[in-house]
């Protein structure tokens, strides 16, 4: 048995119970929906991504290369082989960023899928790699000819492997 959640409430309710309210407190249960994927892309796209980028995004040109892409290659991820049948699932990524090179971002020959998990480890590399920005037009492209598909698939693996080896560390509770 465990107490109810209400603040002062003395009652006592099975401790199994999913609500943890009383019967008399029972109105007091919200149970927590997360919000839905658009609307976490619609506050991303409003006050993370750039303008430009989003303004990109959003042209029927990419929407339509996009979804060839995928199909292309069988909505499966080109770095892991995660398949995913589902929209939304997987990512057409540039493989040299539009942000380095916006001559390629239409470029088919620049883009591949990627699963959520194979995305976050090639923007970790693009964070290394192209410093945030700061280093020049032409050393980025220099920079992106030693980064192909085949270095960053590399990358990515090796990173996925030690993060699959690597313990979850738990926080101890006394």
């Amino acid at each position: 048995m465990k107490l109810c959640k209400r603040l002062g409430c003395k009652a006592m309710i099975p401790y199994d119970q999913t609500n943890p309210y009383c019967e008399k407190h029972r109105q007091d249960y919200h149970e927590y929906q997360r919000p839905s994927r658009s609307v976490d892309q619609r506050h991303y796209n409003l006050t993370r991504r750039d303008q430009e980028a989003n303004q990109f995004y959003h042209t029927r040109a990419w929407r339509q290369l996009s979804l060839l892409v995928k199909r292309q290659a069988m909505m499966t991820c080109e770095c892991c082989g995660h398949t995913a049948l589902t929209k939304g699932k997987l990512l057409v990524d540039h493989i040299v960023p539009r942000r380095i090179d916006k001559r390629c971002q239409l470029d088919r020959d620049n883009l591949w899928v990627l699963c959520y998990s194979c995305h976050y480890w090639k923007t970790q590399l693009e964070t290394q790699i192209y410093l945030d920005g700061e280093a020049n037009f032409i050393a980025n492209l220099d920079t992106a000819t030693r980064w192909n598909q085949d270095a960053i698939r590399n990358w990515i693996i090796e990173k996925k492997q030690i993060d699959l080896k690597t313990p979850i560390r738990r926080s101890k509770r006394f």
